[in-house]
């Protein structure tokens, strides 16, 4: 039984080409209109996939094929939120890919033991709302109700707002919680986003663990001054505090450990004027590492610079962690199956760790759960050029078809 890799591609291309920007990324925030016109198209084609469709009150949507038992469910599926500016296989791969497999699964009538169901996780990217994971995290229920209340994006709405209007339920977040008796395991294909495989020459990889994430809001406070009349000596400028702590976490992360690494991906300064002394910058940290310890050593550090700094320059500062995830282990016994079933299939793999986090380490939490990557060309990715072949992809859904299928046939 084989999926179809004609029409896996032609989906996740059609996916790939809505919400497009004029330099070929896709802006896909989530819970915006953007993402609202995506998830109704994969929806369409889930029904066409006759499946049954149930979306819960944090906007995530799983689509079910029944069993000869009632429970407990095997689950595969990922997100199609997307950064600015960002590729189209990101998330899109390993929701397609399920929809594949169930498409695959209703053509030749199979009947499993279990039931199966794919999802489409909301807010995995944490890039508007910060957090991430947020649908998944909603599912295991580690979403506190005051979150949609608390939580905003860069312009000032709230995440209440903004799921209003996508059509989520933010008043009753906490229904979209299940019993972790519920699932059976939780498998999710994505790209890569590394040049591991490429390097390798290997189109597969079965994930080993996934690294922990801490993130960090930093907003460091001076004093607002006209730039032509303010001397050097009597300023309190929180750019150059910033400047000097962004180098050092860079320093911080090479210290640490090889496999650490530290970001620093957004900085906004205020008033941000070009003749302005900034009263304010705000920047945001992300640190991981597949060591918890490394996590923290380099979180400690990074903290303890700031407030150095900040107090050396007369400089108020806060930081606010936004996002903390331990470093997780896949299970064992998915890993030896994905293993198998790709020697069976002839698929050349390798094991590898995830630098990325992603829902399957969530849901490792409450389930057995585990990863298939599919090799990204020249390991970019969360950009336009971000890329894996028809070909890969094809050999990945075939892979996550086959353990789906094993899995739930008891």
């Amino acid at each position: 039984m084989k999926i179809n890799g004609e029409r896996l591609w032609d989906l996740i291309t059609e996916l790939g080409e809505k919400n497009r920007s004029h330099n070929g990324g896709i802006n896909r925030p989530a819970f915006s209109q953007a993402d609202r016109e995506a998830i109704d198209t994969v929806i369409k084609w889930m029904k066409e996939a006759n499946l049954n469709i149930r979306v819960d009150a944090m906007g995530n949507v799983f689509g079910r094929r029944e069993g000869t038992q009632k429970s407990p469910v095997v689950l595969t599926g990922s997100h199609i939120d997307a950064v600015p500016n960002g590729g189209m296989f990101d998330g899109v791969a390993g929701v397609i890919s399920s929809l594949e497999v169930m498409q695959t699964l209703d053509e030749n009538n199979i009947k499993t033991t279990l039931p199966v169901e794919m999802v489409v996780f909301v807010n995995e990217e944490g890039s508007r709302f910060p957090g991430g994971t947020m649908g998944s995290r909603a599912v295991i229920g580690e979403l506190s109700e005051d979150v949609p209340y608390e939580t905003l994006d860069d312009h000032g709405e709230t995440l209440y707002s903004a799921m209003i209007k996508y059509g989520a339920k933010p008043d009753n977040i906490l229904e979209a919680k299940r019993s972790p008796h519920e699932f059976h395991s939780f498998i999710e294909l994505h790209i890569e986003q590394g040049k591991v495989l490429e390097n390798l020459a290997k189109p597969i990889g079965v994930v080993t663990s996934i690294s922990g994430t801490r993130r960090l809001h930093v907003k460091i406070s001076g004093k607002s001054g006209h730039a032509g009349v303010t001397p050097m000596d009597a300023r309190h400028d929180p750019m150059v505090a910033a400047a000097i702590v962004i180098k050092e976490i860079e320093k911080i992360a090479t210290e640490t450990s090889p496999l650490t690494r530290s970001t620093v991906g957004y900085i906004k300064a205020l008033p941000g004027g070009v003749n302005v002394i900034p009263s304010a910058v705000e920047f945001s940290v992300d640190i991981r590492d597949t060591d918890q310890e490394n996590i923290e050593k380099a979180t400690d550090r990074i903290k303890h610079n700031i407030k150095s700094n900040c107090k050396q320059r007369k400089l108020e500062c806060e930081i606010t962690e936004t996002q903390n995830s331990e470093p997780t282990l896949m299970s064992v016994d998915i890993r030896e199956k994905l293993k198998g079933f790709a020697q069976e299939l002839k698929i050349p793999t390798t094991e590898l760790t995830s630098g990325a986090g992603h829902d399957a380490a969530v849901m490792a939490t409450v389930c057995p759960s585990g990863m298939i990557f599919v090799r990204s060309k020249d390991g970019l990715s969360h950009c336009p050029e971000e890329y894996s072949s028809k070909e890969d992809l094809e050999l990945g859904a075939q892979l996550l078809l086959t353990v789906v299928k094993n899995t739930a046939t008891l």
